[in-house]
């Protein structure tokens, strides 16, 4: 499982095959406290606190 924080601060944790594809904020994004945009297969969207390059790290020690 990976533990994703949403804007919100609440605590989003995810298994690595739900997550779609992990990008990097817009700068205007990034102003907000949103680091990275998280897709998930089931169409959802969570903009999250973290890096995109650490979640990205995280799927890829759980593949």
């Amino acid at each position: 499982m990976i533990t994703i924080t949403g804007i919100n601060g609440q605590k989003h944790h995810l298994s690595a095959a739900a997550i779609a594809s992990v990008t990097d904020a817009s700068p205007s994004s990034q102003w907000h406290g949103i680091r990275a945009i998280v897709k998930l297969f089931d169409k959802s969207i969570i903009e999250a606190q973290e890096p995109a390059q650490q979640i990205a790290a995280a799927v890829e020690d759980q593949s």
